[in-house]
């Protein structure tokens, strides 16, 4: 899922992070949260949109691509906790900004090829004397299908059928003795320009 589709979401329609003032940002993107602490300094409440794995499941035929995936995402948010350590004043305002998260995400489908969002949960992530960094995760469910895959790019560059050929050996022979199919050909048909 393309990342800068749900940080606009985000953007828009969150009033704790940015809704009416786009020349100071406070969703921004990353690809792990490992760094995000020690080299990004935006102003809090902020957040970031982290992807997760995927989930998929067995594919649904044994002739074609079918499967269904929820792919993953987490909104990590950072809040001031310098007037509280312990973390309390924090922790209350995770209530009001995972109602705006849901508000935002929760039904919506970012492109065409997903389901709504549905919310997988929240956790703490880190917590000291200067910010709280709370996790909430998020899954849009899609279906991989045959246009994902290789097989219908292949036979797409196949050249059309033009001819069928048909020859009929027919089980019960008129006039004949023995029962068939007994190798003889009793009539054909012929089919041409099947895709002018």
């Amino acid at each position: 899922m393309k990342l800068n589709l749900i940080i606009t979401q985000l953007r828009t329609f969150c009033p704790s992070f940015d809704a009416g003032a786009p020349a100071l940002p406070r969703v921004a993107g990353a690809a792990d949260f490992k760094m995000v602490p020690e080299t990004v300094a935006l102003e809090v409440p902020c957040a970031f949109v982290i992807p997760l794995e995927d989930s998929p499941e067995p594919s649904k035929s044994g002739n074609a691509v079918h499967q269904n995936m929820i792919e993953s995402f987490a909104v990590v948010v950072a809040l001031d906790n310098t007037s509280d350590e312990r973390g309390q004043a924090s922790a209350t305002t995770l209530h009001d900004l995972r109602a705006e998260l849901w508000a935002a995400l929760l039904g919506w489908k970012p492109e065409a090829d997903y389901d709504g969002i549905s919310y997988e949960g929240g956790s703490l992530l880190q917590l000291d004397r200067k910010r709280m960094w709370y996790r909430f995760e998020f899954g849009a469910p899609m279906e991989i299908g045959p246009s994902d895959g290789w097989e219908e790019g292949m036979l797409a560059a196949l050249p059309k059928l033009q001819t069928v050929h048909i020859n009929v050996d027919v089980i019960e022979p008129i006039a004949q003795p023995l029962p068939g199919p007994d190798g003889r050909i009793e009539f054909q048909v012929r089919a041409t320009n099947l895709n002018p």
